[in-house]
C-alpha cells in the first residue's frame, strides 16, 4: 500500500510538472522558460523536477509527447467490417483535433524558433516524436494492405500523399497564423483527400 501511495504521488507530481511546463513554454517560449519557474508553478522543488526530467530539453520533449497523446498499439487490430473511407477519415480527424485542441501547432512554432539555437533539440523532436505519427499511419496502411483492402504499395509514400494534402490545408496555415482554426468544411476536405487516395490504392479498383 505504501509503495502504491508513493507511485501515485510521483505520478501526480509528474503530471503537475508537465502541465506547468506546457503552460510556461506556451507563454514564454523555450528560451524564455526557466526550470525553476516551472518547478514553482508545479508546486515541487527543482530537485523533484530533475528526478522526473533530467533537463529542460527532456521536459520539453515530454510536453510535446504528452500533447500528441500517443497510444502504443492503438491500431494494432484494425477492424475488417467498417467503411475504409470513413475509418481513415476518422483516424485523420482525430489527429487533427488533437493537433488543434492541445495546442500542438503552438508547440511546433516554438520548436521551429529554436532551430538556430538548439538544433539538436529540434532534430530529436522531429525524429523521435513528430515522425511517430507518420509511422502510426504507415502501420495502419500496412495493416489494410495485409487485409487485402488496399493494393500492395509503399505505405510510407501513401502516407506522404495523404499527409501532404492535410498539411497544406490545415497545418501550414496554422503554423503561420496563430488564430487559424479548423474550417467548417474540414470533414469534406478529409473525405475528398481519402477518396483520391483510395482511387489509387483501394483493392479492386
Amino acid at each position: 500500500m505504501l509503495e502504491k501511495y508513493r507511485q501515485s504521488v510521483s505520478a501526480s507530481k509528474r503530471a503537475a510538472i508537465l502541465k506547468a511546463g506546457r503552460e510556461s513554454f506556451l507563454a514564454n517560449g523555450y528560451s524564455g522558460t526557466a526550470v525553476a519557474d516551472i518547478a514553482r508553478n508545479a508546486d515541487v522543488s527543482t530537485a523533484t523536477l530533475y528526478k522526473h526530467f533530467a533537463s529542460k530539453e527532456e521536459l520539453f520533449a515530454a510536453v510535446v509527447r504528452d500533447a500528441y497523446g500517443f497510444r502504443d498499439g492503438e491500431y494494432a487490430n484494425l477492424p475488417e467490417d467498417v467503411n475504409i473511407e470513413d475509418f481513415l477519415v476518422g483516424v485523420i480527424r482525430r489527429y487533427l483535433d488533437t493537433q488543434f485542441d492541445r495546442k500542438i501547432n503552438a508547440l511546433l512554432r516554438i520548436v521551429i524558433a529554436e532551430v538556430p539555437h538548439a538544433p539538436d533539440l529540434a532534430r530529436d523532436l522531429y525524429e523521435n516524436l513528430i515522425t511517430i505519427r507518420y509511422r502510426e499511419l504507415e502501420s495502419i496502411l500496412e495493416g489494410l494492405i495485409a487485409q487485402g483492402r488496399l493494393k500492395p504499395h509503399d505505405a510510407k509514400y501513401g502516407v506522404r500523399l495523404i499527409g501532404g494534402a492535410i498539411k497544406d490545408y490545415f497545418i501550414w496555415p496554422a503554423l503561420f497564423d496563430a488564430n487559424f482554426s479548423l474550417p467548417p468544411e474540414t470533414d469534406e476536405i478529409l473525405h475528398r483527400t481519402v477518396r483520391d487516395f483510395l482511387t489509387l490504392y483501394a483493392a479492386g479498383r
